[in-house]
């Protein structure tokens, strides 16, 4: 008996073929693809921040920075008074009465008559989170819940905050956060 030739099917010679055609594409597709995708995510990271969300003075205010200065009209001849904002960010306290159970995340703006005021605020801030946590933490879940109680709140801490201010004033207290969990 002699032995015979296997000779491959034309059907799977065809097979492998297609399926090293279909490779090279797929290699292709990785090698190019994944960079322009890769530039395409960067373009459009740049093209948000730039134009879409600019970074303005309300995303500027981080911890201890200004905001741009705010003119306001004053005295009584119609000269702009220069206002600055210094801002106290993610302030967290547990309320009077909660065993810790409760807490308070809150960031608070201060609207000074300048920049030396300001500056000052920048230089005391330890003893402006400890005035902010002695104020808060006194008072008790249902106070700080009710929002028409917030305008008496906004007063005692502008009254202690004034107190600490040798070279300005307070003019306002603002909440722009106040979660209550």
């Amino acid at each position: 008996m002699a032995k015979e030739a296997i000779a491959p099917d034309k059907g799977q010679v065809a097979g492998q073929e297609a399926a090293g055609k279909q490779g090279l594409p797929m290699k292709k597709m990785i090698l190019i693809g994944v960079p322009v995708f890769l530039v395409q995510l960067v373009l459009i990271f740049f093209v948000i921040k730039m134009f879409i969300a600019p970074s303005g003075p309300a995303t500027a205010a981080r911890h201890g920075e200004t905001a741009e200065p705010a003119k306001t009209s004053g005295g009584e001849h119609g000269e702009a008074a220069v206002q600055t904002l210094f801002v106290v960010k993610d302030l967290i306290v547990n309320p009077a009465g909660t065993n810790g159970t409760r807490f308070l995340l809150t960031t608070v703006g201060f609207e000074v008559s300048g920049p030396e005021a300001q500056k000052e605020l920048e230089v005391k801030e330890v003893q402006v989170r400890d005035i902010l946590n002695t104020v808060l933490t006194s008072k008790g879940l249902d106070e700080l819940v009710d929002v028409h109680q917030r305008e008496a709140l906004r007063s005692e801490i502008a009254e202690k905050i004034n107190a600490l201010l040798k070279s300005g004033s307070l003019s306002s207290v603002y909440f722009s956060k106040f979660i209550i969990q």
